[in-house]
């Protein structure tokens, strides 16, 4: 075999180049950024990912289980899986539900507390607690119904 089938067969990862000391997501970014440049009249200043806006999006959360005590109050329980069961649009999902119902109750238990990514530090019961939800890992603690 020759060396220029080999090099063919070789995925080459192309590095792409840098807008300051960001670098460009893909090389039609940096293309419209030049062609931006080129236009771009006297005194106008061009910066690159350095805004960001919030957005929300209507979207329906339904709980695993609603459990409702003698006195009437709600508790909702998430039941939570690793992998694409609590990937990252999953953990997203989760905070704004979070941002947008304060007052409800919903608490989770988790399948595991190992980190979300191989080599990751941060665990399932870190975001958790970060975020303010009640957890457990795999068990349901007696103690939430006695509260």
């Amino acid at each position: 075999m020759n060396l220029w089938y080999l090099r063919s067969m070789v995925k080459s990862k192309k590095i792409l180049p840098k807008i300051g000391k960001k670098r460009v997501r893909s090389q039609f970014e940096f293309d419209v950024y030049k062609a931006i440049q080129h236009e771009l009249p006297r005194g106008a200043e061009l910066t690159y990912e350095d805004t960001r806006l919030t957005y929300t999006t209507t979207k329906d959360y339904i709980p695993d289980f609603t459990i409702t005590k003698k006195d009437g109050t709600i508790i909702y329980v998430e039941a939570k899986g690793l992998g694409r069961a609590f990937d990252y649009d999953s953990r997203v999902k989760m905070e704004m539900v979070k941002l947008q119902h304060p007052d409800k109750d919903i608490r989770i238990v988790f399948m595991s507390d190992r980190p979300f990514r191989k080599g990751g530090k941060v665990r399932p019961s870190d975001w958790a607690t970060k975020l303010g939800y009640k957890f457990s890992i795999v068990t349901i603690p007696k103690d939430w119904f006695e509260e």
